[in-house]
């Protein structure tokens, strides 16, 4: 048997050891590129979370600068930062520095805007952490009007609108439920805080039909929106603000020629006053006017301002603009370009915009007339001796709902629930519903606390009665009404017109045949991102400062415009 021994050839030998050499040094490769590849995207990940903490550091930043120009008495503008501690976030002070994060420094410069606008800042910006800049910058107004200026028709409380012949050119809102009867038109928004209902049953936005005629009713997906948050009211409790803003900015009140308040009426004796005006002698309002009392007004008005009236609105017969604009065409039934045009129209001619803010009631006709009464003071349930109590509203602060009377909240100190009262209008006072005599009636005392309101003669220096100054045969109405308390008005001459806005809590209008509420679209504070479109009217305010035209910038290292 002949044996053969195993043979291995040089050429295999190496070709097997260049195999693993060459194996070896992929790998090797591999293993490199995959550790570069790992190291690139750790990094790239760490730049991001850089970039991401430095955009909400100057975010926070942008809030503070909102916040300071909110708190400040002075001028707010200049520059703040961290690191030379004039910009007080003391979370920033303790990142700075090291730990677990690359946080650098933020900056911020406060500056007047561009518009010229009074109380308007453009607030601007930056954060570095690490290697990463981020800016943002916005719009902030101070002491802004509050929103509900932004509908035509407000209501603190449950809404309603019951009848076809009612018709609405703008939006709608209440912090309650909106209750809708008989198709009245909607050409705008409906939004409510609770349900928007038609006879108590919630309307479904899906059905075939809705009950409400118009833009509203024609696409309720769009134009219909309960659940909304409660808007607040302003509080007109304390006018010091107000009497401040009137100073500052020199507001008169004339009839005619004839100047009856330089920015605040002072008369202790008699701290009301008697408003007629006529064609040849209108009522001229320019800027803020504050009038302690009671006032009672009619006929033509003028100017751009606001009315502040301590007591109540007694509105004696129609108020016409002297130099209005022309509402055949309501603004807010028309395309954007074209209420974009009758604004800045608007604008451009000083037409007429008034307002009246009111820490009381307006009371619309011949309030002490049986007729009046009768429509306004005793229906059930929305007539005045019905409502107005706050003792019982549950914490909702809505009458007739769910939580009425349920104790929410505790007033003895012990801990437990002992109140339902829900304080409406933020004035502390626990009001009770309102009463005819002591609330509504313009009396003799009363108008003997109203300075220039007629007398029987000039040897009888008794008031006239008010129903020989006032008429409930009126239709018209003409600016911007808001109130803490009740809207109340017997409009017997058929087809009553608002041009402008109703803003209240309770909420009794009588009018005859007809009733159309056209918004006045130069008071919308969403109407527009132009600042130059803003109408200063010293209207109340429920906030402090308002921020809009958020938008971030290019990467600004340091001060903006430094």
């Amino acid at each position: 048997m002949k044996t053969t021994r195993a043979r291995f050839a040089l050429g295999d030998d190496g070709s097997a050891l260049v195999a693993v050499v060459v194996f070896g040094v992929l790998l090797g490769i591999g293993c490199v590129s995959l550790l570069s590849f790992s190291g690139a995207r750790i990094e790239a990940a760490h730049h991001r979370w850089n970039a991401t903490e430095a955009f909400y550091h100057a975010e926070n930043v942008l809030n503070w600068g909102a916040q300071y120009i909110a708190d400040s008495s002075g001028d707010p503008v200049g520059t703040y930062a961290v690191s030379d501690t004039k910009l007080a976030l003391n979370y920033m002070e303790g990142l700075k520095g090291g730990g677990s994060t690359s946080f650098q420094d933020a900056w911020l410069t406060i500056a007047k805007h561009p518009s010229g606008q009074a109380n308007q800042y453009q607030v601007t910006s930056s954060a570095k952490v690490g290697n990463r800049v981020r800016t943002v910058q916005a719009t902030v107004l101070k002491n802004p009007p509050s929103e509900v200026f932004d509908y035509e028709y407000f209501l603190n409380n449950w809404g309603w609108w019951w009848g076809a012949s009612i018709t609405g050119n703008g939006g709608n809102r209440a912090n309650g439920d909106f209750d809708f009867r008989g198709n009245p038109t909607v050409n705008g928004m409906i939004i409510a805080n609770g349900a928007i209902e038609s006879d108590g049953t919630r309307i479904d936005r899906l059905g075939a039909t809705v009950p409400i005629n118009g833009l509203a009713g024609s696409n309720p997906l769009n134009y219909l929106h309960d659940g909304a948050p409660k808007l607040e009211m302003p509080n007109l409790k304390n006018f010091d603000y107000y009497e401040t803003m009137a100073a500052t900015k020199g507001g008169t009140l004339y009839v005619g020629s004839n100047l009856m308040v330089q920015a605040v009426h002072t008369n202790t004796v008699r701290p009301g006053i008697y408003l007629r005006g006529t064609a040849a002698n209108p009522i001229k309002i320019d800027g803020p006017v504050v009038i302690p009392g009671d006032v009672v007004i009619s006929g033509p008005i003028t100017g751009v301002g606001t009315l502040y009236v301590g007591g109540n609105l007694y509105i004696a017969g129609d108020i016409t603009y002297a130099n209005g604009p022309d509402f055949s065409t309501p603004p807010e039934t028309q395309s954007a370009s074209t209420r974009d045009a009758w604004v800045k129209n608007n604008l451009d001619a000083k037409k007429d915009l008034v307002a009246f803010a009111v820490r009381e009631s307006i009371f619309g006709g011949q309030v002490n007339s049986a007729a009046w009464k009768a429509a306004c003071v005793d229906p059930a349930p929305y007539g005045l001796k019905h409502v107005g109590a706050e003792e019982n509203l549950g914490a909702d602060g809505i009458p007739g709902s769910g939580d009425d009377g349920v104790n929410f909240w505790n007033t003895s100190g012990s801990g437990a629930p002992n109140s339902a009262w829900y304080d409406a209008d933020a004035d502390g006072v626990v009001d009770v519903a309102y009463d005819y005599s002591n609330d509504v009636q313009l009396t003799t005392t009363r108008a003997g606390r109203i300075e220039g309101y007629p007398t029987v003669s000039d040897v009888d220096t008794t008031p006239k009665s008010y129903d020989d100054l006032s008429s409930n045969n009126f239709n018209t109405l003409n600016g911007i009404f808001y109130c803490n308390h009740a809207a109340a008005m017997r409009a017997a001459k058929n087809n009553f017109v608002m041009n402008g806005s109703l803003i209240c809590r309770d909420e009794a209008i009588i009018f005859s045949s007809s009733a159309k509420f056209n918004y006045d679209s130069r008071i919308h504070s969403r109407y527009s991102s132009d600042p130059n479109r803003y109408v200063d009217l010293g209207l109340p305010k429920a906030a402090m400062c308002r921020v809009s035209g958020f938008a971030e910038l290019k990467p600004v290292e340091g001060f903006y415009g430094q």
